[in-house]
């Protein structure tokens, strides 16, 4: 089924876009995997991340990684598959590729939330072109490109924060509330980025945003499939610059904020450091 958009500012709605048409066995053949995983979990192992120090990785990200990877290179011969798992550091991108997370949120699902997606984003000219986003927990699949999204499920089972709630990630929260304080905007924790940034593009909360700190970041692999989401709902996902993601190359991000309705002061001054926005 074709869900009910839910900003106002809506996206035409049609067929599947080709990417999510060239998944959608690969897709469905996953949920399976997690399934078997979920039912019969085994541990992580550490890993060096892409931005310095250690994060978990496990037999699943890998298994789900190869499925992907394995239909991407038979459906678009000729372009280059850049997935994150194996990768000592994030590369110069092409004009044109595809950009897979096999488990956005590796952490969060083995500690048993909901909050972890697969998501793919087809690069061309440099830019986001067309993004799928599944979201196994909540059995809903996104499509979208520049003007047009096409969804499988129910969003409205999706988790409905308050009119003035910003997501952000459970380290960035103490500081992101502080910073919100007397502005009557709340934070509230979200784990994943495509997780994060698809609740916003649904209406399921107004705001998410992702905190300059030292020695994070965003890998481009984290966020242009459900930055492409929120645009074609009439959003905006912009980064510390001000540059719209939804037509920038993917690259390392310090941070970004997204948001279905022009951000507020108090919103902007969150990518501002913290001597700068007088909060």
């Amino acid at each position: 089924m074709t869900a009910r958009r839910a900003s106002p500012s809506e996206p035409r709605a049609g067929a599947d876009l080709g990417l999510g048409r060239a998944l959608r066995p690969a897709l469905d053949t996953c949920r399976q995997d997690i399934a078997r995983f979920r039912a019969a979990p085994a541990p992580g192992r550490d890993k060096a991340s892409v931005h310095g120090g250690r994060e978990v990785v496990t037999e699943l990200d890998l298994t789900l990684q190869d499925r992907l990877t394995t239909e991407l290179s038979r459906a678009f011969p000729g372009i280059p598959v850049i997935a994150e798992e194996g990768l000592a550091e994030i590369p110069q991108l092409p004009d044109e590729c595809l950009l897979v997370d096999p488990l956005d949120g590796t952490a969060p699902f083995l500690a048993g939330s909901s909050d972890y997606a697969i998501a793919v984003c087809l690069i061309r000219d440099g830019i986001p072109a067309e993004g799928v986003i599944d979201l196994p927990a909540h059995d809903i699949r996104i499509s979208a490109a520049p003007g047009l999204l096409h969804v499988t499920g129910d969003v409205t089972r999706l988790p409905h924060h308050g009119p003035r709630t910003v997501l952000t990630s459970p380290g960035h929260a103490a500081a992101v509330q502080a910073r919100l304080t007397g502005t009557g905007w709340s934070a509230h924790p979200v784990a994943t980025a495509s997780v994060k940034i698809t609740f916003v593009a649904f209406g399921r909360a107004r705001a998410a945003v992702y905190l300059p700190r030292p020695g994070s970041g965003a890998a481009p692999w984290d966020y242009p499939a459900a930055v492409l989401a929120v645009a074609a709902a009439g959003g905006t996902v912009h980064d510390t610059a001000g540059n719209d993601l939804a037509r920038t190359r993917p690259a390392r991000l310090d941070g970004w904020l997204a948001s279905l309705q022009p951000p507020d002061a108090d919103l902007s001054a969150l990518l501002r450091p913290p001597a700068a926005s007088h909060l």
